[in-house]
């Protein structure tokens, strides 16, 4: 990653590219939402379930290449974003994802969840599918929903991709090289499952293991955590750390 002055002038520079690109996609949005127009800008979804549909169906017509920047990701246990990208590696979709170092302290099952994640100036959010195509997050809806639009205009794309280009050139991988992640499968699908409210019994049963195995889970994930409960420990992973 850049040093010094080089990372400053480059930080200075990613901001610009990005509240540019915002400015671009708030007023097609404004343009949509009053029926002009908008040739390859649309909308794709507004709420979360409409949001999480849009991408089922966005993983679907992924060919190559998923990018996706992020500057923080906080743990949700209804989440759906990892089994789209278990199917994506399953179809042999390359997976590519820059979040801040913030987001790591948000979240302490990133690594785990995505051991190929990356640590990178993550200015702004936005998924780049196959080079064609942008997602990106529009003005929010009066109630406070979020909105994404789907863009495949060059207007659009093309900016978005030499932001992307940049931020991925000065990232780097979240875990050293032969590093493990802090937490296993097992362990990650654990966590997510009691985050839910799920009893001890019913994750021995979700997972195929003995309570007791289950138990043992629970112990490592409060120590490793660094929490004090069990529910200590799902705060944490709710909340983030403290002061993230």
């Amino acid at each position: 990653m850049a040093t010094g002055d080089t990372e400053d002038d480059l930080r200075l520079d990613l901001a610009r590219r990005a509240a540019r690109l915002t400015t671009m996609v708030n007023e097609l949005a404004i343009e949509v939402a009053i029926g002009q127009p908008t040739p390859g800008f649309r909308l794709m979804g507004t709420g979360l379930q409409q949001v999480d549909a849009g991408f089922a169906a966005l993983e679907a017509s992924c060919t190559t290449q998923m990018g996706s920047l992020m500057p923080v990701i906080p743990f949700e246990p209804w989440d759906t974003g990892p089994e789209l990208d278990r199917r994506s590696r399953d179809r042999g979709i390359e997976l590519i994802s820059i979040f801040s170092e913030r987001a790591f302290r948000v979240n302490p099952l990133l690594t785990s969840l995505d051991p190929t994640a990356r640590v990178g100036h993550a200015v702004t959010t936005m998924w780049v599918i196959d080079r064609s195509c942008v997602v990106l997050p529009g003005p929010l809806e009066l109630d406070g929903s979020p909105t994404l639009y789907r863009a495949t205009t060059p207007d659009v794309v093309d900016p978005a991709l030499e932001l992307w280009d940049l931020v991925l050139a000065d990232s780097r991988p979240a875990l050293a090289e032969g590093e493990a992640p802090p937490f296993t499968p097992r362990q990650v699908q654990t966590a997510i499952l009691l985050a839910r409210g799920a009893k001890d019994a019913s994750i021995a049963r979700e997972l195929g293991v003995s309570v007791r195995t289950v138990v043992s889970e629970i112990a490592q994930l409060v120590a490793r955590l660094g929490a004090n409960s069990r529910v200590d420990a799902v705060l944490i992973l709710r909340r983030g750390r403290a002061r993230a």
